[in-house]
């Protein structure tokens, strides 16, 4: 897999006004949060990210266009690109790196993926597997004149090629130096000569007999570096340009005999993709864009204006409107110029939606983490969803099914890839590797969720295809937790109940739920009452871990007896799969249901009975893949079809220790405990007047005031940092919060818990 750059992050603004007297009275900080997020109302629809690997045009309809994307399958648009529909029926790898139109019949079209070669004979909504290659394929080209006569160049199993329209493929690559082919060109006026771009010490190469066999072209100037696209000047086809990823822009004035680098105003010299359009020369850079230049080839001024992804991977002109280009980028889907790259404008129209597989929020620092679904990889957010980094370090572009950070260290991160195991970031989602690729401890690279032990670093539980896997060290060694499950059992989700030992509850696709009480060394199954046996999440109560609710895809169920027997919770809920499940930590009456196609549900009642979240008002997509909470904030974040959304301001259940008819004072802490500081303290007071909030320790010493003086009537926040009255971090152990309100007193017990060196 090639290398690949930090994608840009995809801004979008919000400004709303605040309604509530009560969210008037919390602090700067957890208003400005909240107004982000959106108040009462869905908001979010971003990253839009699709990394665009190849473009092509109908040579007959030059409205019809597709989009090969690496991870999510082939995109077509009708009308020039302003709308865009994803297929991905019948391609067993949905990694596109090549499209290829017959010129004659352009509802048949080829791509290149990862596994091989597909065809489509409906204009690219289904497809049909052509060729199966070890090596990805990154290259097609068919012969505009001998029908059915079509080449693929791969990544290492050098040229393939088909007289019979993709029925049967031979392989020819003799006298090629190098088989790592990234290009396949056919001359425009005599198609038996073929010409191959390879990689380093290959360079480009060419045959005058449609492959058979292949030289390097004579001068070396043109087979030292790694070749990454070819193409040929139309008007005078003798006219030859090469893009190398390292040494710029190659030009050949006499049909590919002598060849001079032409490489004068370019910033860089790696090189992606190439475009000629009438008397314009487009080239596309690997992170400085898109640079031009006119036909005499003097200087390459650059054209990037508008473009916010730097990766040109492929470029399209058009004969017929030189003016106008298309370009495709890693990661910010396809951009479009209509005046000679001056300017550039994003397509979306459907191309650029993500698919949130995967939430986590670090509580301490609010920032969220998404994992994303068919190839549009890590993103995470530090402004409450609004805008988003994508990881520099692309490890994989597999979909993450699983992500959350560690509980103990700041920057570190966990992602699972399906397909690929479990990867960690230690700069907080910047780059990523895998600890284990050394070890190859993980038995099964085809994992799903992942669970964290509280208040350890490091300390984690993975879903895998065969059973759970337990690591102690983050990742570095990971051990079997499978014990005596059945062969057959795909963990879909899992949940955690610490102890010694350990609790654990797996869900898979077609065996139900197994429970473990011993760590997972032994597992019993706990399907009594389910109707469904694929189970999509699992969640132990916050508050009581003898309370699970499960997501199906028969709907909600609960077990009041850790897995015993389970009944269904699905009143207002409508029919769909529940695909996820959270829960409000700080206020575990909050429960939270995401249903696919459906939108997200909220419980007040340990789901009893469900309501849509704000009637889902503002909601993008109701395709629900993931949710998670950020209690302290009262944020829910939703990963649907269409991106992450996030809403603020949900109702929270009561949560002091007075009962529901009570009008008096509330009080709670979170997190609780609390590990090196930084408890958020809410409170109500049923009417105006003084109150006043403070810490005290064991022995009853004030500790810190943190609130004094009249105040309005509602629910307000305030933040306690583990520091006394003279800002000096107070030692861990057990605290008390004192809540004075004219309607009486609230105590709650708090546990700092501080890293001991």
């Amino acid at each position: 897999m090639r290398a690949r750059s930090r994608g840009a992050a995809q801004a979008r603004h919000h400004s709303l006004a605040l309604t509530s007297l009560a969210l008037l009275a919390l602090s700067p900080l957890l208003i400005h949060a909240r107004a982000l997020a959106g108040t009462q109302v869905w908001t979010g629809t971003a990253p839009r990210a699709k990394s665009v690997e190849a473009i092509a045009r109908d040579p007959l309809n030059p409205a019809r266009l597709w989009a090969a994307t690496f991870g999510a399958g082939v995109y077509r648009s009708l009308d020039g690109g302003a709308t865009w529909t994803g297929y991905r029926t019948g391609l067993v790898n949905t990694f596109v790196r090549a499209l290829a139109v017959e010129p004659q019949h352009p509802d048949s079209v080829f791509c290149g993926t990862n596994d091989g070669v597909f065809l489509s004979t409906d204009g690219g909504v289904t497809w049909a597997t052509s060729l199966s290659t070890l090596n990805s394929v990154r290259a097609l080209a068919i012969h505009p004149v001998k029908t059915g006569t079509i080449y693929a160049g791969t990544n290492g199993s050098g040229v393939f090629k088909s007289l019979d329209a993709g029925r049967h493929w031979s392989q020819i690559n003799l006298g090629l130096v190098n088989t790592s082919v990234r290009d396949v060109v056919l001359h425009p006026a005599n198609p038996e000569t073929v010409y191959v771009a390879t990689g380093t010490g290959g360079g480009v190469h060419r045959s005058y007999a449609g492959g058979l066999p292949w030289s390097q072209v004579p001068d070396t100037t043109a087979t030292h570096g790694a070749a990454e696209q070819i193409q040929f000047d139309r008007l005078d086809p003798s006219r030859i340009y090469v893009a190398e990823l390292d040494r710029g822009v190659l030009k050949s004035a006499d049909g590919g005999n002598s060849w001079s680098r032409i490489n004068r105003g370019l910033t860089t010299f790696r090189m992606r993709s190439l475009a000629l359009a009438d008397t314009l020369r487009y080239v596309g850079s690997d992170g400085s864009g898109v640079f031009v230049t006119t036909l005499n080839d003097s200087t390459w001024h650059p054209a990037s204006a508008g473009l916010t992804n730097g990766v040109a991977d492929a470029l399209l002109g058009s004969a017929a409107t030189p003016r106008a280009a298309l370009a495709g980028t890693d990661g910010g889907g396809i951009y479009s110029t209509t005046s000679f790259g001056a300017s550039w404008a994003q397509l979306d129209g459907g191309l650029l939606a993500t698919f949130g597989f995967s939430l986590a929020v670090r509580p301490s620092t609010h920032v969220v983490y998404a994992g994303l679904g068919f190839g549009d990889q890590s993103w995470r957010s530090a402004d409450h969803g609004i805008s988003w980094t994508r990881a520099m370090e692309l490890f994989s572009h597999d979909s993450e099914h699983g992500i959350v950070p560690d509980p103990v260290l700041a920057g570190r991160v966990y992602a699972s890839a399906y397909g690929s195991g479990v990867y960690r970031s230690d700069d907080d989602g910047a780059t990523w590797f895998d600890p284990d690729s050394l070890n190859g401890t993980l038995g099964n690279h085809f994992v799903r969720d992942l669970v964290a032990w509280p208040g350890q670093s490091g300390h984690l539980f993975v879903a895998t295809g065969i059973g759970p896997f337990e690591t102690l060290d983050g990742g570095a060694h990971w051990s079997s937790r499978v014990g005596n499950l059945p062969a057959s059992f795909s963990v879909r989700s899992l949940a955690l109940v610490p102890g010694a030992p350990a609790t654990l509850y797996a869900g898979s696709d077609s065996a139900g739920i197994f429970k473990s009480a011993d760590g997972g060394s032994s597992w019993s199954a706990r399907t009594s009452g389910l109707t469904s046996l694929f189970v999509h999440g699992v969640l132990v109560d916050a508050a009581n871990s003898a309370v699970i609710y499960a997501g199906t895809d028969s709907g909600a169920f609960k077990s009041t007896n850790g897995g015993g027997a389970w009944v269904p919770a699905r009143n207002g809920l409508p029919a769909g799969d529940v695909t996820a499940l959270a829960q409000d930590a700080a206020h575990p009456g909050a429960l939270f249901a995401g249903i696919y196609g459906q939108g997200v549900f909220e419980s007040r009642d340990g789901a009893a009975s469900w309501q849509p979240v704000f009637g889902q008002s503002g909601l993008a997509s109701h395709g629900v893949r993931s949710l998670a909470v950020d209690g302290a904030l009262w944020t829910l974040y939703a990963g649907t079809d269409d991106g992450v959304a996030a809403v603020s301001g949900y109702a929270l259940p009561s949560t002091g220790v007075a009962p529901l008819s009570d009008p008096g004072p509330s009080l709670s802490a979170w997190p609780n405990p609390a590990r090196g500081g930084r408890i958020q303290i809410r409170f109500t007071a049923g009417r105006p007047g003084r109150v006043r909030v403070a810490v005290y320790d064991l022995a009853g010493h004030r500790v810190r005031t943190l609130s004094s003086g009249v105040q309005g009537a509602g629910e307000q926040a305030r933040t306690w940092d583990g520091a006394d009255a003279r800002g000096r971090s107070v030692a861990s152990g057990v605290y008390f919060v004192r809540l004075e309100t004219p309607d009486g007193v609230r105590v709650s017990r708090v546990t700092l818990l501080r890293d001991e060196h």
